[in-house]
Order: C-alpha cells, then structure tokens, then sequence
C-alpha cells in the first residue's frame, strides 16, 4: 500500500485525493493547507482524515510516508520539500499528479468495463436457467426480453418471431411498450426496407438516436416515442427466425462492448426457441387434426377460453368465423370419401394461407372449419370470411369441375348481450349466423345478431 500525503488542498488537491480515496491500495496520512475551508481539507475531514493546517514540513521528516503531492505551486515549498525527501519520500508535482491522472482513469476505464463484462455475463447466466426452466412460449418470449433490457439497461424491448414462408414479422412478446404498439400483431418485412436488412446481418445493430437515422422510417414506433434502439437479429442455422428489440425513450450511447454480450444473449435466444419450436411440434401430435394438420376441436376450445378472458378484460376486439363446407355428403356420396379427404386437405391448406400468422384456424368436426381472429372486429371479420368464401369458389377440386363452395358464420364478442360468455356460448352464437347462411340459400357470410 502507498501511503501518500497531500500538501495544498485547493481544486487540485481535492480532485487529487478523489480519485486515489477510490482505490484501496493508496493511505491517505494526511490532507494539508493553511486554509481550513480549503476544498480538500472539508473532503479530507468527511473521509475521516487527518488535516493539518499549519506548516507541516517539519513533521514530514518523522513521518513514514512513500509519496508527497506538492499541489501548492509554490517554488519555495517545492524546494524545501526536495531538500528533505531524500531517502524519505518522493515528490509529485501537478505536472506529475496530471500523469498519474491519466493513469488511474485508465486504471477506472479498465475497472469499470471489467466490472460491466463481469455483470453482463452474470445476467446471461441468469438468463439462461430462467429459459431452461420455463416450459411456456409466453415465458421463453418474455424471458428473451427480460433478458436484453437487463443488459442494456434499456426500459422497453419487443421480440418478433420470423415467417419465412410469408414474409411475415409477429410480435411475441413485449415489455415496457403500449398496448397500441402491439396492436398490430404482425407486419411485413420489405424488401430494401430496414426489417430486411436486421434480419440480412449476423451482427446487432445499435441506434443511438433515431432522428440521426433517416432510413428508420417506422410510424409505430416513431409514435411510441422510442428514440433509441438495438436490433439483434435471431439466426439459426437454416437461416433467420426472429428480432429481438431492446428500446429507450432517449438517445442513448452504446458501449462497444455491449456487441459481444449482445451475441451471447442472440445464441442462447435462438436455442431457446428452437427447443421451444421442437417441444410445439412434439405437443402438436395431441391437439392436431391428423387428417388436415390444423388444430382440433378440444385444443380450440382451451385457447378459446383464454382469448375471451383477455378481450374483455383489456376491452379488446374478438371475432369467430364457422364455416361449412356445402352438401359435403353429396361430395362423399357422389365421389367417394377419398376425394372428400382430398377437399377437406385442400380448403385446410387454403384457408391457412389467406389467414393472419396469429389466426388459429382448427377443424371443428366433420365438414366444419373454426377461425379465432383476435384483435379483429366484425367489420374486419366479415371482409376476411368474404376472401375466403370467394378463394374456396375458385379452387378446381371436383372432376366434373363443379365448384365447392362454402357458408360462413361470423360473431364478434361485442354483439353478445351477456357480461360474461362461454367457449360454447360464443361458438353456439357463430353457429347461429352459420344457420342463417345456410337457410338463406348457402355460399354466403351471415354474422350474428343482425
């Protein structure tokens, strides 16, 4: 330890002894200066300190100390301090103070990022038992983002999951963000456009000011107020799966080694979901119509039942839409259940591609199709029941080419006078819209309550 001893306690002297009272292997013996309102001497006293504030030459003679900080400016003082250091101590001016200055925030520059590294790789370590022991989508999602605001100290984050077959961004999970942010669920990614290019790159990309930014030309977030954000892009082996988001509300300046933390976090994000992706598809098995691959009745209903729960208690739009399949017996009877698989397997592969990725679109039992469409009110409802309606007309399915058509039944939460309804409440209310379409001549959409 160097046991060093201040000599003039003005601004240099206190910033002097600020810096060394941060590190444990300098012992202040002493803080002196003729002024007893000095600046390092109040300093020196409120770290418990010993202060002198007459001449203190003389006991520096007797005193075991390996280093002076002469700070007075003055030759005079300088002098007789060289005179009797010899063999005592060593003398440092300011000029020496300014090099040991540079060397000790060198020492805090190195300190500090040792002590961010060491930190970020504690919070990945924490990370990632969290998603080792969540078995939910939602809790790996919300883990994901937890996790890359924790280690870039950034109050907001989102996380989109990848659809290579459309070309489709859906928002999984957020944190920190309005409810308008993710009102829409799902956006596509353009080509040239700044989605494109997150996803095209291996590395994170860090903004530290939006406004300095102009290919970020994004209304929803720019109406959200973010100014700031890093962009870490998710790529499994076969390509990309995902962005991960961490946002703030200011500008923000990014440490360069915040890259490599970011990488660890975009690895271990990328297996967690993976594993989640192969724990769905094992899970599938039990709630998955063998014959079209779509969700069946029991595991509609479960979702069902949440769904409710959630658009009434945030006040959120949520439609049904029950279609039947027109004189599918006539199909069976007049070309075999072959052909009458071969129509269902068709209209499933249809309808899944016209519909939103958080769509849940599930075989309700023989010949009848359920479509969930959250966030979605009976306007938007009817317009996508039409689409699909006019698609299924389209297709070429039977020999003769006669066309399949077939009824829809839409209900929207909002149209049900009841305060609290059921799964089996609201699809018996699509039903009912379902039955009115048939009656009315079939082909057609009808909705409930009109």
């Amino acid at each position: 330890m160097v046991k060093v001893f201040i000599l003039g306690a003005g601004d240099g002297g206190k910033a002097v002894l600020s810096r060394l009272l941060r590190f444990n292997w300098f012992e202040i013996v002493g803080v002196a200066d003729l002024n007893p309102d000095a600046p390092a001497i109040h300093l020196a006293r409120a770290a418990n300190l010993p202060v002198f504030l007459e001449d203190p030459l003389y006991l520096l003679q007797s005193m075991s100390i390996d280093l002076v900080f002469d700070l007075t400016g003055n030759p005079v003082i300088r002098h007789q301090l060289i005179q009797i250091s010899e063999n005592n101590f060593d003398v440092a001016t300011g000029e020496v103070a300014h090099v040991l200055w540079d060397v000790i925030r060198e020492l805090e520059d190195r300190e500090s990022r040792i002590k961010q590294r060491l930190g970020e790789n504690q919070i990945l370590l924490e990370v990632s038992m969290i998603l080792s022991r969540s078995e939910t989508p939602e809790e790996i999602f919300q883990g994901i983002v937890a996790g890359a605001m924790r280690i870039t100290g950034m109050p907001a984050g989102s996380l989109s999951v990848y659809n290579k077959h459309n070309h489709e961004l859906f928002l999984v999970a957020t944190k920190g963000l309005s409810s308008e942010f993710y009102k829409n669920g799902s956006y596509p990614v353009r080509q040239g456009g700044l989605t494109e290019h997150i996803l095209s790159n291996k590395d994170p990309i860090l903004i530290p000011d939006l406004s300095n930014f102009p290919a970020f030309d994004n209304p929803v977030v720019l109406k959200e107020g973010i100014r700031s954000l890093i962009a870490i892009p998710l790529i499994a082996d076969k390509g990309p799966i995902g962005i991960l988001y961490s946002d703030a509300f200011e500008p923000r300046r990014f440490p360069a080694s915040l890259i490599t933390s970011l990488k660890m976090l975009a690895t271990q994000a990328v297996i967690a979901i993976q594993k989640q992706q192969a724990f769905e598809k094992i899970k599938d098995l039990s709630i998955r119509d063998p014959l079209t691959g779509l969700y069946n009745r029991r595991y509609l209903n479960k979702v069902l039942s949440s769904e409710i729960g959630r658009a009434l208690r945030l006040n959120r739009s949520l439609s049904l839409i029950l279609l039947d399949i027109d004189k599918f017996k006539r199909i069976n009877d007049q070309y075999g259940h072959v052909k009458g698989d071969h129509v269902l397997q068709a209209l499933a592969e249809c309808f899944e591609l016209m519909i939103r990725p958080y769509d849940i679109l599930s075989r309700f039992g023989g010949e009848e199709f359920l479509i969930l469409m959250s966030e979605t009110d009976e306007h938007k409802a009817i317009a996508s029941a039409e689409r699909l309606r006019t698609a299924a007309a389209k297709l070429d399915l039977l020999p003769d080419g006669s066309q399949v058509t077939c009824s829809f039944g839409v209900c929207t939460l909002g149209r049900i006078e009841k305060e609290n309804i059921s799964p089996k409440e609201f699809i018996e209310c699509a039903d009912q819209a379902l039955y009115r379409a048939k009656n009315a001549g079939r082909n057609r959409v009808c909705t409930y309550g009109n």
